[in-house]
């Protein structure tokens, strides 16, 4: 049985930055195990393929969790501007956009992986990288844990449990952190997609598929007959043939809950009163203009058609008729409205939502149940809002465990 001080498993962000730390720090004899044949497949493809990796403004309001326990102060062990920083010292140049999300300035996903390889590559006397192995079991016997693969038994003194969630699972992300987790006595809270297309009723999106456009996406949930807003994102909005995607519904969907609805805003910058004017005066201008022109250069013409098909008004109509109208029409411009039923599955999520309770484990994502386990990143009780907080939320909870690790070893020496 071979032995190591460090076993990680999973060579994703939080487990290949906590390889990196603790090389860095001196540490010998530290194995990887990523089941996948390359390192880092779903960092490779963070932001669109562009690698958003953190965000100028990370504090714990930008995350959720069942129970937040040590969240604010893991994420004191590594703020944006240190991450930032210590991605340069490894030869990365990063730029932060309007938003906050910083990107590497090749806009290359694959080269923030790139340079975390090539850095451990470095180590390669200190830390060894094992590919195409996947971890089957897990269990602690005394001081030492007995970890089994599909190729080989190890065992180590440190175990750090870096798989991911189950979002993603084309990416080698299939859930089975959370069984290794479980199997040492911690507890995974209910798991569900996020940061996900939104699935909602069919009707209004008719005429809609492959349409997209700037406006701002309100969520809200009905109590009686009132409308309650959850939270609103202003930004693109993608139609589909299930549903709705896009960068403010990805966002939208991290507060997600049974029984939401989704409104949008389709002329955000501009109040209903002044886009009823403007219509009304069109009509007066334009007397002979029928309902199919009427919203030409206002709106997205598919969004038009869509928006007077809801408010009932056949296309032909025309004066009087269609001036009946138009408060509603101005009503819907602002306010349009789509039935949630669901979401499009872990199998186009970016992050998980649940894992692993943070009330059990401590500020460096120690395990307060099982001596010189970590547990890292999503496989955590932790998911953050779209824009760089979840990838950051990985590194950092690789760096701390790192330095965890690092700090307790010398005291054993």
């Amino acid at each position: 049985m071979k032995q190591f001080r460090t076993i990680i498993i999973g060579g994703g962000a939080s487990g290949l930055l906590c390889a990196m730390r603790l090389s860095q720090l001196g540490m010998r004899e530290t194995l990887v195990l990523e089941k996948n044949e390359r390192l880092g497949r779903k960092l490779s493809a963070t932001g669109n393929g562009q690698g958003n990796i953190t965000n100028t403004d990370i504090n714990a309001e930008h995350y959720f969790s069942s129970d937040r326990g040590p969240l604010d102060t893991i994420l004191q062990n590594m703020n944006s501007a240190q991450l930032i920083a210590y991605f340069e010292s490894l030869g990365g140049l990063f730029l932060a956009d309007g938003l906050g999300r910083v990107y590497p300035a090749s806009r290359q996903a694959a080269s923030v992986t790139d340079i975390l390889r090539e850095g451990l590559e470095e180590y390669a006397n200190s830390t060894q990288i094992h590919l195409g192995e996947t971890a089957l079991s897990v269990e602690k016997k005394g001081p030492q844990f007995k970890v089994k693969t599909d190729a080989e038994d190890y065992e180590c003194k440190n175990l750090v449990l870096a798989c991911g969630g189950k979002a993603s699972p084309h990416f080698g992300t299939d859930g089975s952190g959370y069984f290794l987790a479980q199997s040492l006595g911690h507890t995974v809270t209910r798991l569900r997609p996020s940061l996900v297309q939104v699935k909602t009723e069919r009707e209004p999106l008719k005429g809609l598929k492959g349409v997209r456009v700037d406006c701002r996406a309100t969520l809200y949930q009905e109590s009686g007959r009132e409308k309650i807003s959850v939270k609103n994102f202003r930004g693109d909005v993608l139609f589909t043939d299930y549903g709705i995607s896009g960068d403010a519904v990805f966002r939208l969907s991290a507060f997600l809950e049974q029984g939401n609805g989704i409104e949008l805003d389709f002329l955000p910058d501009i109040r209903e009163e002044k886009i009823e004017k403007v219509l009304k005066d069109k009509l007066a201008a334009h007397p002979e203009l029928s309902a199919e022109d009427f919203l030409r250069c206002i709106v997205n013409s598919s969004v038009g058609r869509a928006i007077l098909r809801m408010c009932n008004v056949p296309p032909q109509s025309k004066g009087a008729s269609l001036l009946a109208q138009v408060g509603k029409i101005a009503a819907r411009i602002k306010r349009y409205p789509l039935r949630v039923i669901g979401d499009s599955g872990f199998a186009n999520a970016q992050v998980t939502k649940g894992g692993v309770r943070m009330n059990e484990v401590d500020a460096h994502c120690g395990s307060k149940l099982v001596k010189n386990l970590y547990l890292l990143g999503e496989l955590l009780d932790v998911d953050g809002e779209c824009g760089g907080y979840n990838l950051h939320w990985a590194f950092t909870t690789g760096y701390a465990a790192a330095n965890a690790i690092a700090a307790e070893e010398k005291n054993d020496t």
